[in-house]
């Protein structure tokens, strides 16, 4: 039992668990980790998942300033579209009072964006996953240019069409079994790219929209193939430690207009101005799951004798207590007229503590069903808008009914379950894993029979 997770008894192979640093690890020899390859520099000891391939057109291969260059065109094209639907969020209270209607009315008329977003969401992944993502960046980058018409959203038009390049890729599987010095290697004869293409591709080749195909299935076969993974141990996991909580951090920004109008007598611009708590809050935790979220894993590893395992991508998660804390102390600070700096400071910390929280359930279903986590991730962000959305009807309204502390308090109460919900899924996530490996029918034909690995009770 490493750092608290339970071993599994079923398997002798859990997929997900893997050497990560042959450092310290007794698993296999120098010479059978010899074809592995690793990080450059003070990170040359750290075997790389996935295993990048030998062609130079493999993303895993393209230079810092590419990779650098796409991300960041992604996230302001991104952080463009969120900032601009939800610019009237101030305004709530002073539009319910201009058309005469409920504040619950105008929220849910501007939050109908969020349908979009979760209808779009299940049509583009089939879409990207068949035609490639350059193809869905630039249509929906054209298409937010053409909603908004702003000078911001042209310059997202160009910065995608520019820097960012078909991400999309088919590489050899490299399975990795870390239990008896055994290495296995497994070549896919599907792999798109042959020795022929082993020559950097040009900046202008890399300018198509469109790229051919990355799948042989139909886009509908495709649309149809998130439903098997509802039965997902792991969907239900992100579920309740992804939705609920960036769900209650969505209320609060939605009913932000009513609270800051009821206990402090706010205009609109003040109110807007509390928006800044979320940009403080947002790079806090840039700060410091930066630096130490790959620093903590490769520890753990190393006390592990260099075996990786996906519950430590969880350790994080234990920051939704912050959430809790913020919560409770904003209802008890409400209660006894905390003034206002006290309840901007708790949404900072509401902030910092979703966005450190928000990733490992992404990452840990990528862990655990590889490929086949994309199809989950679109559910996620489908039930998320939906929920939020819902939540928009009647969320205004529930707090002028009961108040902003009893509010926060059950905010706080839920976002404690979805903390303790992690420390079990910590625990217990090998065991999961196993379970999930060894029912693959059930969830999706993450593996195949034939690639299932054996029970020890057959060894």
């Amino acid at each position: 039992m490493a750092f608290g997770i339970l071993d599994d008894h079923k398997l002798d192979n859990v997929p997900g668990t893997g050497l990560l640093s042959d450092k310290t690890s007794n698993q296999m020899t120098a010479e059978e980790a010899r074809g592995l390859k690793r990080g450059a520099g003070k990170h040359s000891h750290i075997v790389l998942i996935p295993q990048p391939s030998d062609d130079p057109r493999d993303p895993l291969n393209w230079p810092r300033w590419k990779k650098e260059a796409c991300f960041w065109t992604i996230v302001f094209t991104t952080t463009v579209s969120d900032a601009l639907w939800s610019i009237a969020r101030p305004a709530y209270v002073q539009l319910s009072k201009e058309f005469h209607v409920s504040i619950d009315e105008v929220a849910s008329s501007f939050s109908s964006n969020l349908l979009g977003f979760a209808a779009f969401t299940l049509v583009q992944n089939p879409f990207a996953i068949k035609y490639g993502h350059r193809v869905v960046y630039i249509v929906s980058s054209l298409l937010l240019g053409f909603w908004f018409m702003s000078i911001a959203c042209g310059l997202s038009f160009v910065a995608v069409f520019f820097f960012a390049p078909e991400t999309t890729y088919k590489r050899n599987s490299v399975v990795e079994s870390t239990k008896h010095s055994d290495v296995q290697i497994h070549n896919n004869d599907s792999h798109r790219h042959g020795v022929e293409s082993l020559s950097p591709a040009t900046y202008l080749s890399q300018l198509k929209i469109y790229n051919g195909t990355f799948s042989n299935e139909s886009v509908f076969k495709i649309f149809l193939q998130p439903l098997p993974f509802v039965l997902s141990p792991m969907t239900l996991f992100a579920l309740i430690c992804y939705c609920i909580p960036t769900s209650l951090l969505a209320l609060v920004s939605q009913c932000a207009s009513t609270i800051f109008t009821i206990e402090y007598g706010f205009n609109t611009v003040q109110i807007g101005l509390t928006s800044l708590t979320g940009v403080v809050g947002i790079a806090l935790a840039m700060l410091v799951t930066g630096p130490f979220n790959d620093w903590v894993i490769i520890q753990m590893s190393r006390r592990n004798r260099g075996i990786y395992e996906p519950e430590y991508r969880l350790v994080f998660m234990h920051s939704m207590v912050i959430a809790v804390l913020a919560y409770a102390g904003w209802a008890i600070g409400n209660d006894r007229h905390m003034p206002w700096i006290g309840a901007a400071a708790c949404m900072t910390m509401l902030y910092l503590s979703v966005f450190i929280s928000w990733s490992p359930p992404f990452t840990y279903l990528i862990d655990t069903h590889g490929t086949n986590a994309a199809h989950i991730i679109v559910l996620l962000k489908c039930a998320k808008n939906i929920l939020s959305y819902g939540a928009t009807f009647f969320a205004n309204r529930v707090i002028l009914a009961h108040g902003v502390k009893a509010t926060l308090l059950v905010f706080a109460a839920c976002h404690a379950a979805c903390w303790l919900a992690s420390v079990v899924m910590y625990v217990f996530g090998k065991r999961v894993r196993s379970f999930v490996a060894r029912h693959p029918r059930l969830f999706g034909g993450d593996l195949p029979e034939r690639d299932l690995p054996q029970s020890k009770s057959k060894q």
